[in-house]
């Protein structure tokens, strides 16, 4: 039999052609939202764009709209944000198995990394009482979270602190893309005027400090309001002093010692800043390329004291052999030139390639060359790693170089068999024979030097942004010890410099 009401069915039938409809209708709204966000976005209203692109995502999560919402809020300068959008459409990328997102996204993010604010909220341990909030913009921070470098976006951020029965306490900081900020909790001054906690055994009090129960015994009404005035003294109220002239006076001194305790508190947060967060705190990335290109001058020192200054074919050497004297001619391979130490300025640059470890590590390959004034060169090039210490970078490096300089020749010497050494008074090597005059006054001696030069980099200035020309100006010193085959270089360049990253 027909059911003679055939409302329930028509309802249900609505119900669920709302349940179908509802879906694309909210895929449309996301769709439209999303188009509009972009639209906005190219014109550069970034304030209008965001909040659009955040709604469609959340009508519809998708990877495209996180994509954009990530862009935008990059382009609007916060950081922070963009980087956790970032990693989080990394992850689900790699759900959906989108290798190319995937990599997209982790490079993003990478890039931004290296330029985003942090901001480290130290507890003493004296500050550290029961029942310690501190909040970040309004946020609760998490007592394991103390002490820690975290990211935030660029700006104006307020930082406070509450207990029970103490004062609050508030520090506004405003950090630039970049930078790294400390901000240290001061201890927290008590709170005279906080109503005292009744003890749980002392349930009558609540009843002697109602009015209504106050009221029937008048003897008693006048001890009640005396300790309520006493409590509003305690406040600086003036009602609490109407009670008794002797409460007033009392009021009065606590309230001087409330104010002393106010103007210690408010004296604290200009020295509750400290200047950087510990380097370990701060979170890790890899695979960001960095370049490095300077101008160098400094001085080369020279102690090659033997070489080759060309033919020395033309000179001969005689030394005594079993059947009398032997007169030997000279070649590069049995004799050589002696030369004095020389000592001249140097210019020419340095460059370093490589990645990024972390944010305060760099590994790479260093090269560093120039002319020498008065005649000479040095080309040197190997592994390099540089290290971040707040404003200063320390780093090692490695090098191989070709070194030559102009240096006055001191003399040319042959050098005596080994087997004939006793014929010859026990001497290695002897002096050539060379007509006076004729060995230049200077020459130019080369050689292969190994060795390794430090780094002390001082960061004059930090550029971070998303366009190419993101980094550093650094003015460095460069201390190089090299030894060569035949002697030492020294080389002390100091250089100006522009780290690309």
């Amino acid at each position: 039999m027909r059911s003679r009401h055939p409302w329930p069915r028509v309802a249900g039938v609505a119900l669920a052609l709302a349940l179908a409809v509802s879906p694309g209708v909210a895929f449309a709204q996301a769709d439209a939202l999303l188009e509009q966000g972009k639209q906005l976005m190219k014109k550069g209203k970034l304030a209008e764009a965001c909040p659009k692109i955040e709604e469609s995502y959340r009508l519809t999560p998708r990877s495209a709209t996180l994509l954009a919402l990530a862009t935008c809020h990059e382009k609007q300068g916060k950081l922070a944000t963009a980087w956790a959008e970032y990693i989080d459409l990394g992850a689900a990328a790699r759900k959906e198995g989108n290798k190319r997102l995937e990599a997209d996204a982790k490079a993003r993010g990478a890039k931004l990394e290296l330029r985003l604010p942090r901001l480290t909220l130290n507890v003493p341990r004296a500050a550290a009482i029961e029942g310690l909030e501190v909040t970040l913009d309004g946020e609760p921070v998490d007592s394991a979270a103390w002490g820690q470098a975290r990211p935030i976006d660029p700006g104006e951020h307020k930082v406070s602190a509450s207990a029970p029965g103490r004062k609050r306490w508030e520090l506004s900081v405003t950090i630039k893309r970049g930078e790294r900020k400390a901000v240290a909790v001061p201890a927290l001054a008590k709170d005279g005027s906080a109503a005292p906690q009744p003890a749980p055994a002392e349930a009558p009090a609540k009843e002697a400090a109602s009015p209504v129960a106050a009221a029937p015994d008048k003897r008693g009404t006048a001890p009640g309001k005396g300790a309520a005035g006493a409590g509003k003294g305690a406040a600086g109220a003036g009602k609490g002093a109407a009670s008794a002239g002797p409460r007033k006076g009392a009021a009065g001194a606590e309230e001087g010692a409330a104010g002393a305790e106010e103007g210690a508190a408010s004296a604290t947060p200009d020295a509750a800043e400290e200047p950087e967060p510990t380097p370990a705190a701060a979170p890790k990335h890899s695979g960001t390329f960095v370049l490095e290109a300077g101008l160098a001058g400094g001085a080369l020192i020279g102690l090659i004291d033997a070489g080759s200054f060309g033919d020395l074919s033309t000179y001969s050497y005689s030394y005594n052999v079993r059947e009398g004297e032997l007169i030997a001619p000279c070649d590069d391979e049995v004799c050589h030139a002696s030369f004095d130490p020389a000592i001249g300025p140097f210019a020419g640059g340095t460059a370093f390639a490589g990645v990024a470890l972390s944010e305060e590590l760099h590994l790479g390959i260093r090269a560093l060359g120039g002319y020498r004034f008065g005649g000479g060169y040095l080309l040197a090039g190997g592994p390099s790693a540089s290290m971040r210490f707040g404003r200063l970078w320390l780093g090692l490096s490695g090098l191989a170089a070709a070194v030559g300089q102009n240096a006055k020749v001191t003399g040319v010497k042959g050098e005596i068999p080994s087997d004939l050494v006793g014929l010859n008074y026990g001497r290695t090597e002897v002096n050539v024979n060379a007509r006076e005059g004729s060995l230049p006054e200077t020459a130019l001696v080369q050689t292969l030097a190994f060795g390794g030069s430090v780094e002390v980099s001082l960061v004059l200035a930090d550029w971070p942004s998303s366009s190419w020309t993101s980094g550093a100006l650094l003015l460095s010193a460069w201390p190089t010890f090299m030894k060569g085959l035949d002697g030492f270089v020294i080389a002390a360049p100091v250089s100006l410099g522009y780290r690309f990253y």
